[in-house]
């Protein structure tokens, strides 16, 4: 994040825009919460795409690796999402929660992760 973007999110933050994780480490990850869901709603999408290509996928977005660092994980989790709308993240919810990992979950129903890369890397080879 360069320091435009960083000068600008205090500047929402000061004015009440902004919203707070806290971390493991004490310290506190700042987010504006009507970007959270598009953000993750893009990575989702994207992460699907990339899963039908058979090809990795993109990196998770900060909000994502702040839930995964917070204090308390759950809440944080919580704090961003009603409560079935974390079906738009692209990882599995209890790895999160309980570990802290970020974990990729299958958005094929009754299909684990690699299971459905394996799936569509015999669809596009074949």
């Amino acid at each position: 994040m360069g320091l435009k973007e960083k000068i600008g999110r205090l500047k929402r933050a000061v004015e009440g825009h902004v919203n707070y994780i806290e971390l493991a480490d004490g310290s506190r990850f700042f987010y504006e919460p009507e970007e959270v869901g598009p953000a993750v709603f893009k990575h989702g999408s994207r992460c699907l795409s990339a899963d039908y290509r058979s090809e990795p996928r993109p990196d998770p977005p900060e909000i994502l690796e702040a839930v995964a660092r917070a204090r308390d994980r759950r809440a944080a989790l919580e704090q961003l999402y009603e409560p079935d709308a974390h079906l738009l993240i692209a990882y599995e919810i209890e790895a999160l929660v309980e570990r802290g990992e970020l974990v990729p979950r299958s958005f094929l129903a009754g299909h684990s992760y690699e299971e459905s890369v394996e799936y569509f890397a015999q669809k596009n080879t074949g």
